[in-house]
C-alpha cells in the first residue's frame, strides 16, 4: 500500500476512534484521490452510516484546482471546498482550508477534524494530524477568499501570470472597489472596450477570456464592488505618497498610490516573473506565486 492510501486508512480509523466530526483531505490536482484512496473512504462512509453507535462524520476535500473541484463535487457523500490560494506550510494550509470551510458553513467552531495534507499539494499526501476548529482567523488569505469579486480578480491575475500570452506572463493591474473615486483619479489611455457593451463580470467564468484579452494593452482595469469591469486601459494618476519595496516599477507604484487615495484594493501582475501582488491602503499586503498559488503575506515593520 502506498503512503497516501496508508494515511487515508489511518485517518479513517483515527476519526472513528476519537469520535471526530470530520475528515479533511487537501488535494491540488486529484492525483492522490485514486481508486484505492476512494475505496478506503467509501468503506469508512458505509461503516460510519450503518453503525448506530457512531455519529456521522463529514468527509471534506479542499482543492484549488477547478477540474478536481468539478469532478469531486459530483460525489453526493463528499463535500468539496474550492480554494483560490494556499499559504505556505502544511499547518497554514490546513488552517486556511478550515477557515474557508467555516465561512462556507461546512465546518463549525468546536468541531474536531482529522486532516490529510502534503508538501504544497503537488507532492501528494504525506501528513496526518488532528485539528480543533477555534473559529476563522483574520488573515489576508481569508479576506481574499471571503470576497468573491477580489477572489475572482486574483484568479484571473494568476492565470495571466502563469499562462499569459504564449507562455509569457502579461503585466497588468486591476483596481477593485470604490470605482467612482478610482475613475475620478484616472483617465483613458485608449478607447474603453467595455463601454456600451454587455457587462463583463469577473465572477462569471465565461467572461474571463474577454477580460484577459484586453490585459495586453497598457493601463489598468477598473472593477466595481459588484464585479463588473467598468473600464480597461486606464491611466492611474492618484498622487499619494507610498512606501513600497525597491525594485517594483511604475505600475506597482501607481496602484499603491491609488489604494492610498481611495478605498479600492489593487492587484498587479508582473510582466517579468508573473508574480501577483495585492495592495491596500498604500501598502503591499501580499505576494502570490501564480504557479503554486502560494500566498505570502508581507509584514510591515
Amino acid at each position: 500500500m502506498e503512503i497516501p492510501e496508508a494515511l487515508a486508512a489511518a485517518a479513517a480509523y483515527l476519526a472513528s476512534e476519537i469520535n471526530a466530526d470530520a475528515m479533511l483531505a487537501l488535494m491540488e490536482d486529484g492525483r492522490a484521490y485514486n481508486p484505492t484512496f476512494q475505496e478506503i473512504f467509501d468503506r469508512f462512509m458505509i461503516r460510519n452510516t450503518t453503525n448506530s453507535h457512531k455519529k456521522r462524520i463529514k468527509f471534506v476535500i479542499a482543492t484549488s484546482d477547478q477540474e478536481t473541484y468539478e469532478k469531486l463535487s459530483t460525489r453526493s457523500q463528499t463535500k468539496v471546498i474550492k480554494l483560490a490560494l494556499q499559504p505556505p506550510g502544511r499547518i497554514s494550509k490546513i488552517q486556511h482550508a478550515i477557515c474557508s470551510g467555516v465561512q462556507k458553513g461546512v465546518f463549525w467552531p468546536g468541531e474536531l477534524i482529522v486532516c490529510l495534507t502534503g508538501d504544497g499539494f503537488l507532492g501528494g499526501i504525506d501528513t496526518l494530524f488532528v485539528h480543533r476548529v477555534v473559529g476563522s482567523e483574520s488573515t489576508f488569505a481569508e479576506m481574499i477568499e471571503s470576497d468573491p469579486v477580489l477572489c475572482a480578480v486574483v484568479e484571473i491575475a494568476m492565470e495571466l501570470g502563469r499562462d499569459g500570452y504564449h507562455g509569457q506572463p502579461i503585466g497588468t493591474a486591476f483596481m477593485v472597489g470604490d470605482s467612482k473615486a478610482v475613475l475620478r483619479l484616472s483617465n483613458q489611455l485608449m478607447l474603453n472596450p467595455f463601454r456600451g457593451h454587455p457587462p463583463a463580470i469577473v465572477t462569471d467564468r465565461k467572461d474571463k477570456e474577454i477580460i484577459k484579452k484586453y490585459a495586453v494593452f497598457d493601463g489598468a482595469f477598473i472593477v466595481n464592488d459588484d464585479g463588473r469591469v467598468l473600464a480597461a486601459g486606464r491611466y492611474l494618476s492618484a498622487n499619494a505618497k507610498v512606501d513600497i519595496p525597491r525594485g517594483l516599477g511604475t505600475r506597482h507604484t501607481a496602484v499603491a498610490a491609488m489604494t492610498a487615495a481611495t478605498n479600492a484594493k489593487g492587484v498587479t501582475v508582473s510582466g517579468e516573473d508573473g508574480a501577483v501582488r495585492i495592495f491596500e491602503h498604500g501598502e503591499l499586503k501580499a505576494k502570490i506565486n501564480p504557479k503554486s498559488k502560494t500566498l505570502t503575506e508581507i509584514l510591515i515593520e
